[in-house]
């Protein structure tokens, strides 16, 4: 069984004309697809999905690596933009996702989208997906250990429903995490061990966008990234960042050419 590269428009499939002929196998018994969603319209950074990064667009390095990492039957791109998809499939998606209008607003928050995606490419693969992958195309920076690693931590952990990868946190809500009260006062995130020793304090981590690793069905229920049943995987500091502004986007230019050995950013 295989699935050609094919774009889906809002529930209705139709050839892309002059794609390149490319199969995915289905080798899996279990089958895995990842999706790269890149609404365009950016505020912040306009057209930052598509800006150019180390010699390609930004959601192209997002693609293919997904596409290299080798575990995965199926490789989505989601987008309002017919520019944007076309992009993606040059990078090496074999399925193209078409957003309805209702999901193409700044207000749309991200599980719908995700959902929209699973029951597309299940209705075009003629079965269920058992792991679902969400790689945002703002993070580009991963290691080639780091989609496979996440994937083999939900596998083998059955009582996990995901796993979100996560950086070491800069900031502590222990000693300099503070927030502000209804008063206009400010006081620490977690209160009562100001003065403890640092060792004796849990590990803290902050969520760095790059990758959220899925069984089914919490896609299907589209339930929140943390829940009881969230696991992680761990990420390198100078791979987690997560594109949003100008700033952003020079840093991380900065150290994927110069820590990475990436070709500069022009």
């Amino acid at each position: 069984m295989s699935i050609s590269v094919r774009q889906i428009n809002t529930g209705q499939c139709y050839s892309v004309s002059a794609m390149r002929a490319a199969q995915v196998n289905l080798r899996f018994i279990e089958m895995k697809m990842c999706v790269v969603a890149a609404r365009s319209g950016s505020k912040g950074l306009p057209d930052k999905n598509i800006k150019p990064f180390a010699g390609r667009p930004l959601l192209a390095h997002t693609v293919e690596q997904a596409v290299q990492s080798g575990i995965f039957d199926i490789v989505a791109i989601s987008s309002d933009s017919d520019r944007y998809l076309d992009i993606g499939r040059e990078a090496g998606a074999n399925l193209l996702v078409k957003r309805p209008d209702e999901l193409a607003t700044d207000f749309v928050a991200k599980p719908p989208v995700l959902s929209h995606a699973l029951r597309t490419a299940e209705m075009e693969a003629g079965r269920e997906i058992e792991m679902f992958f969400d790689l945002q195309p703002t993070s580009p920076l991963r290691t080639p250990a780091d989609i496979p690693g996440a994937a083999q931590k939900l596998e083998a952990n059955a009582d996990l429903l995901n796993v979100v990868s996560v950086a070491r946190a800069k900031a502590s809500p222990y000693y300099t995490l503070v927030e502000e009260t209804v008063d206009g006062r400010i006081e620490l995130s977690k209160p009562g061990m100001q003065y403890g020793r640092r060792q004796d304090l849990p590990n803290c981590y902050e969520l760095n966008g790059s990758i959220y690793a899925w069984r089914r069905q919490p896609i299907v229920d589209e339930r929140p990234a943390i829940t009881e049943r969230t696991g992680f995987w761990l990420m390198a500091d100078e791979c987690s960042f997560d594109i949003d502004t100008p700033l952003d986007f020079a840093v991380a230019a900065f150290v994927a050419a110069h820590h990475f050995g990436w070709p500069e950013t022009r």
